[in-house]
Order: C-alpha cells, then structure tokens, then sequence
C-alpha cells in the first residue's frame, strides 16, 4: 500500500516537470516569435503567401529532382544490363566476344561512355576498354566474388584506381567454378553533371518563383487591404471632424469586405442617428428647463410678493390679507401641479412604461362624464351613445386622459357651454372623442398645441400649465394610440383618441 502511495506521487512529479518543461517551451516560442505582431498585415500576408508558394516549390523540385534521378538512373543501368547481356551471349557463341579493332581506350576518369572489361582465369586474359590512368580499373574482390553466374548484377562500384561507377557484373561460370567475370561499367560523373545542372536550375527557379510570389503577394494584398486602409482613414477623418455623415464607397461584390464596408456605414448612419437625437434630445431639454424656469417663475413671484406684504405690514386690512392667502394658495397647488405633471414627463422621458390590461373605455367614460358633471354644473356634459370598447390599457392613465382633455373643454368654454363625449368602436381602433363649443384652435396651432408648455392665444386666459396635452400624448402612445386636435364644424375644438381594440 505504501509502495503505490509512493509510485502515484512518483508519476505526479514527472508529470509536473513534464507540464512544466511544456510551458517553458510554449513561453520561449511565444517570447521568440513575438516580433510577429509587430509586422503589418500587409507584410504578414504577403510573408504566408510566399511561404505558401516556397513549400510548393520544394515540394515539387523535391519531386521533380527524385523523378529526374531515378529515371537517369534507371535508363543507364537498362542501357548497362543490354550491353551485359549482349557481350555474355557474345562469349557464349563459337567465335567468342571480338572487340572493335578500331575501338580506343576510354577514360573513365574523364568520360562517361560505357566501358568492357573481361577476365579469365584460366588463360588469364584480362580485357578492359576503359583504363584509369592507362590502367585497367581494379575493383574489389569481395564486389566480384558476391557476383551471380545466372544474371547480372548491377550497383555502384569505385575502382581502387578510379572514379565511382555504375557497373554491370556477372561470373563467368565453369564446371569447377568461375571461369572469370564480365564488368560492363560507366562512370557517374554524366549523372552526376546532370542532377547538379539541374539542382541549380530548381534551386534559381525557386528563389525567382519565391520573389514573385513574395512580389505578387505583397501586391495582392494591398489591393486587397485598400479598402480597410480606407476605413481607418475615414474613421480618422471623422474622428478629426466629426463629421458623421461621411460615407464609405460600397462596393459591388458582396464579399467580406464589402460587408464590413456595409456594416461601417451602418454603423455611421446609427451614430449620426444617435448623434441627432441627442442634440435634439439636449436642445429639448434647455428648452424644457427654460420653459419650466419661466412657468415657474410667475407663481414663485406672486407668493414672494403676497408673503413680503403680509411680513412688511401690519395695518393689511382683513379682506387683503384674505385676498393675498388665497392667492398664495392658488398659486401653491398651481405649482404643486405643475411638478406632479413635470414628474409625469420626466418618468416619460426615461422609458416609464403604464402596466396594461384588459379594460373597456365604456364604463371609464360614463364614469369620467358623470363625476365631471358633478364638478362643473354650469356646463352641460353629454356622453353620446357608445358601445363597449375592449383595449388593452390603463385605466387609471384613460381616466387621466380624459380629464386632461375635459379639463381642457373647460377652460375655453364658457357658463353654459356644451362638451359632448363620443365613443365609436372600429374594426381596429377604438375612437374616443371629446368636442367643445368653444373658441376653437387656431389652424397654425393645432399640432404644437401638444408641445410642452405651448400654450395658444386663445389659450392665455386659463390657468393651465401647459403640459395636460402633452401627457395626453404620452399616454396615447403607451397605449399604441394617437391624439389628434381639429375644430368641429359647428364651432370649438375636437379633440380624438384612436386606441387599438383588442383582439379577441
């Protein structure tokens, strides 16, 4: 048990050194290639590509050399073996082998012509048509003695006195033993001459063929990279500038990098979108706290002066002191409004959303009309004949709605005036409408009349802070709806609010 315990930590350590050995060689490679980052991409690819290129090179002068080799190798020991062969059958015939009289000594040092040599033991008759320094060639015993009687052998051969050869030998063979021995030989220096010329035709195609691929490569991919180069220069320019309505040129091909040039002027027209809706968003913003600042300022003066009055004097008579505390609190519950409707928009502004629900605007505007009514007996309010209109909304922002836009009737008409509430159910909205007898808007009014703190002309005379329509709006178009104003034919203002039914 102790003898396992200690092999397990024995094979833990080794593999712990293993791991650790690993991850020096990992860190030296990392630190020794490091310079890579440092190459553009141009350079990078073009330094792929020609290293791409120069593995197909040698891979194929590699081949090329190996096939040029073997097929010279193999068509001299051919043209050896016949020659072999035909000198043996010569010996074997009644007239024997006769060499040309004509034919001269080859030297084998110097030539790569195919050379005879012919001994016999028992005349000791050696015959050579290739010498070495005016020698026969003497080759290893042990080479002829391994040398077949019933075929030839062919191999490479270097005489004591000469050159490396390619030899065909064959034993003369007798009845008690080797009558002597046929070479039929030639020197490797063709061969040789041959691979080397052809070595160094490979070895210069290839440093040209790796400086064109390397050439071309460089060119490639700056055509290729162009582009990009012209994305980093826009992108620059624009940050210098910024000016985001620059464009790139997209070109035809929908390839990768057509698509990043899509997807950087996407990008650009998403920025200068964003861009403008801040600006809009900012100068929405000065005006809003401008306006507001203004609005703001009317109350607070009034208090500031009916408080001063009654802190400077003491002699105020009872009816103006009266007159100023009502005054203070008119003002009060004006301004209380005010940032109740203020905080209303900014909760608008942030991405407030209404929790909705399954509600029917029927029983909302009965209910609204009725206690509406009630609060204002010297106008008459009338809800024309409806039907049930199921939505999805709020129905505490409905009502809210509804008494903006009442609240609204009530300001422009006068004592017995006539606001009339109307509720039709379309195919796909539901429209609730609110008309007055009043003065109507103005036609150069009746969009603006929904911006914040816009109030018209003939609009001064109310008490109002400006903002009822423009949380209208906003609770129109939680609801998937619009607000509209127009003035009724028969006189005063209408205003309409289309709301999406819901699907049953």
């Amino acid at each position: 048990m102790n003898s396992s315990a200690g092999a397990r930590s024995s094979n833990a350590a080794r593999f712990t050194s293993i791991r650790s050995s690993i991850g020096r060689v990992f860190s030296w490679v990392k630190k020794e290639t490091g310079f890579r980052h440092r190459i553009p991409i141009r350079g990078r690819i073009a330094l792929f590509g020609a290293a791409v290129v120069a593995l197909a090179v040698v891979t194929f002068s590699s081949l090329v050399y190996v096939l040029v080799e073997g097929s010279l190798i193999s068509q001299q020991d051919e043209a050896l073996r016949t020659r072999g062969e035909d000198v043996f059958r010569q010996l074997e015939s009644r007239g024997g082998f006769r060499p040309s009289q004509f034919t001269l000594p080859i030297d084998i040092a110097k030539s790569s012509e195919t050379f005879v040599e012919i001994t016999i033991f028992n005349t000791g008759t050696v015959f050579s048509s290739g010498k070495v320094n005016n020698a026969d060639p003497v080759l290893p015993a042990d080479l002829l003695r391994s040398a077949p009687f019933d075929h030839g052998n062919i191999t490479n051969a270097r005489a004591d006195n000469g050159p490396l050869m390619r030899v065909y030998i064959r034993q003369l063979a007798s009845a008690s033993g080797p009558a002597g021995y046929l070479v039929v030989g030639k020197s490797l220096a063709g061969i040789e001459s041959e691979l080397s010329g052809l070595r160094l035709f490979l070895v210069a195609g290839g440093l040209l063929t790796l400086l064109a691929a390397g050439a071309a490569s460089w060119w490639l991919a700056g055509r290729a990279l162009r582009p990009l180069d012209a994305m980093a220069t826009t992108a620059e320019d624009i940050g210098r500038t910024q000016d985001l309505s620059r464009r790139l040129p997209e070109t035809e091909p929908a390839d990768e990098v057509g698509r990043l040039q899509h997807s950087f002027n996407q990008m650009l027209r998403q920025l200068e979108d964003a861009y403008h809706r801040l600006q809009s968003a900012l100068v929405a913003q000065r005006r809003f706290v401008a306006d507001a600042s203004h609005e703001l300022r009317t109350p607070l003066t009034t208090i500031r002066g009916n408080v001063g009055l009654l802190l400077k004097r003491d002699d105020i008579a009872s009816d103006d002191r009266v007159a100023a505390l009502n005054d203070i609190a008119g003002e009060s519950e004006r301004m209380s409004r005010m940032v109740q409707d203020l905080l209303t928009l900014a909760r608008a502004d942030a991405g407030y959303h209404l929790e909705k629900g399954p509600i029917d605007l029927l029983p909302i505007m009965q209910e609204v009309s009725r206690q509406a009514q009630t609060l204002q007996p010297s106008r008459r309010i009338e809800l024309l004949d409806g039907v049930p209109a199921p939505v999805e909304g709020n129905a505490d922002a409905i009502k809210q709605l509804l008494w903006i836009l009442i609240d609204n009737a009530f300001k422009h008409t006068d004592d017995g005036g006539r606001i009339q509430l109307r509720l039709d159910n379309g195919q796909r909205a539901a429209r609730l409408v609110v008309l007055d007898d009043g003065p109507g808007i103005p036609k150069e009014d009746l969009e603006r009349v929904f911006e914040r703190f816009y109030q018209s002309d003939a609009a001064r005379s109310g008490e109002g802070t400006g903002l009822g329509l423009a949380i209208a709006r906003w609770i129109a178009r939680e609801h998937g709806g619009q607000v509209s104003a127009a003035n009724n034919p028969q006189g005063g203002a209408a205003f309409t609010v289309e709301l999406p039914i819901q699907k049953s």
